[in-house]
């Protein structure tokens, strides 16, 4: 690819996918020379030292981090002044990575929120970046009814699947955050996409919401610590959890199909939607489990209610309950803890999702993006991540 002076700005990048997106751009991908420079735009504070991203290097695009950048407070005004005053050459901006999200207890006030966040952002990018090329968000899916008791469609879901009953669908932020998207940029020279993952595996250095991957490093590695090297852990879950198919996505695929997404306008652009995953095959837990297990030197068998299973004496603890019982023999190697907010509702990861809903991945294929990696691997590195940066223990 030839070299261009690209900038690449990503809000939220501190969160479980804007973290991979800006190690994926600071690793060069797709290749040396793709992006000049990187700004990553956090809300809390979070040191350079501590982002665990590729340190600098020759050939490293350069990376501007810039933290305060509170989107859900203020006015337009006030965000374009923040902007403008925060992230040097925003005017050479080209391309956005919009990956911020805020949890709200009630659907309808996490909409309002979400959605006045990113037309704030993209009403004050339009007045401050004029180089703009384009714009790639991500849906998740809610939009193919995974949080509706037994799903809506039936797998594979596609991309052209949809609406939702509307009593689902006004609760999802996706939709609404489509529309201002499309608004926002009709006319304009700069397009959009939409990635559409189901389950995230990644790292974050600094904690985060819903993060999976953290929940169950944390669990698994205080289990071995707890009831030793061989002991038999469970899966959290039912024995339709444990058996239904499911295609998970690492954040660096996420991030690697964000960016693809990005450079291939003709491709992606004009609200395109593309599902991705590691891998276009399917499996289950019943696959996975175990290794996960392994890698912490346990052994993972199927649900209590499936194989009989026990842990020591008394209740099952679920993985919050474990963690919140048995954290201070972490905090006594030395371990810091891996924030995870609404870790118990991933304790009932296992027991809602207990029906297929593995995705297509046939329109990004025929778009262009062929890319695959392990899902095992993809866990055994976010692990790896956690471990090096003192998260759980070794």
């Amino acid at each position: 690819m030839a070299e261009k002076n690209r900038h690449a700005l990503v809000f939220g990048a501190s969160g479980l996918i804007g973290w991979g997106i800006i190690d994926q751009l600071l690793s060069n991908y797709p290749s040396q020379g793709a992006f000049s420079k990187v700004t990553a735009l956090v809300n809390r504070p979070l040191k350079l030292q501590d982002s665990f991203w590729p340190l600098e290097s020759a050939g490293r695009p350069e990376l501007q981090l810039v933290d305060g950048i509170n989107l859900a407070d203020g006015t337009l005004e006030s965000t374009t002044d923040l902007l403008k005053a925060k992230v040097k050459e925003i005017e050479n901006v080209t391309h956005v990575f919009y990956f911020v999200y805020k949890y709200e207890e009630k659907p309808e006030d996490e909409v309002r929120v979400v959605c006045d966040m990113l037309e704030r952002a993209v009403a004050a990018l339009d007045r401050l970046s004029p180089m703009l090329e384009f714009l790639v968000f991500p849906s998740g899916t809610k939009a193919y009814g995974i949080h509706v008791p037994g799903g809506v469609f039936k797998p594979p879901y596609e991309e052209s699947m949809g609406p939702l009953p509307d009593s689902y669908q006004k609760t999802l932020n996706y939709p609404f955050m489509r529309s201002i998207l499309e608004k926002a940029s009709a006319g304009k020279q700069w397009t959009w996409c939409d990635v559409r993952p189901d389950a995230v595996i990644g790292f974050v250095p600094n904690g985060s919401a819903f993060n999976l991957t953290a929940h169950w490093a944390t669990y698994l590695s205080l289990y071995r610590l707890v009831e030793g090297a061989d002991a038999k852990v469970p899966f959290p879950g039912s024995p339709a959890g444990y058996n239904s198919l499911y295609n998970e996505a690492s954040a660096d695929i996420i991030a690697k199909c964000a960016i693809w997404s990005s450079l291939h306008p003709a491709q992606s652009g004009g609200g395109q939607i593309f599902n991705v995953a590691d891998q276009a095959g399917p499996q289950s837990m019943r696959e996975r489990w175990p290794r996960l297990a392994a890698y912490f030197g346990l052994e993972g068998v199927g649900p209590v209610e499936d194989e009989g299973a026990q842990v020591g004496e008394g209740k099952l603890l679920k993985p919050s309950e474990y963690i919140t019982k048995y954290q201070g023999e972490a905090e006594k190697r030395g371990v810091k803890s891996s924030p995870v907010f609404k870790g118990e509702f991933l304790d009932s990861y296992g027991y809602y999702l207990d029906f297929d809903r593995q995705l297509s991945l046939e329109k990004v294929r025929r778009a262009g993006f062929a890319e695959e990696m392990d899902p095992n691997a993809s866990w055994f590195k976010a692990f790896e991540r956690f471990k090096r940066a003192g998260m759980i223990a070794g």
